[in-house]
């Protein structure tokens, strides 16, 4: 019995030391306007799937737009991820990096009681796209 609590007691600290990972992929759709200076202005709308290290899993929709200049980005989007229960996420992502992978913040702006213990929280997160699909990590402290 000393040992299974010992064990329960690590796991545990081990799961808590981690943080809350979330993981999403899924493909976007864009408008794209080209200016004549190479610099690029994007209606960006994402579809995605994505799982947590609290065992839940769900879909992402996300809308917003992006804009290039000198091969670098600035992404503003709004997402709405709804896990297996139906609860409901609303959170900012944004991120100033270059163009096809980088570096930004997410936001919790709306949380169902489930996931209060993320609201207002800013996590981390990166991307890479592979032509129009995306893959997606953040981790939050």
């Amino acid at each position: 019995m000393r040992k299974l609590i010992i064990l329960v007691f690590f796991l545990s600290f081990n799961l808590y030391s981690e943080g809350y990972i979330f993981d999403s992929r899924g493909n976007s759709e864009q408008i794209v306007l080209n200016f004549k200076n190479n610099n690029q202005y994007i209606h960006i709308t994402t579809h995605g799937w994505w799982t947590d290290s609290e065992g839940n899993y769900g879909i992402e929709k996300c809308y917003g737009k992006t804009e290039i200049s000198n091969d670098k980005i600035n992404l503003d989007i709004i997402c709405e991820l709804v896990d297996q229960n139906k609860e409901i996420q609303k959170v900012a992502r944004k991120r100033n990096s270059l163009v096809g992978a980088g570096v930004g913040i997410n936001t919790y702006l709306e949380t169902s009681e489930k996931y209060n213990f993320l609201l207002g929280k800013k996590c981390t997160y990166a991307v890479t796209f592979l032509n129009k699909d995306f893959f997606y990590k953040q981790k939050c402290k």
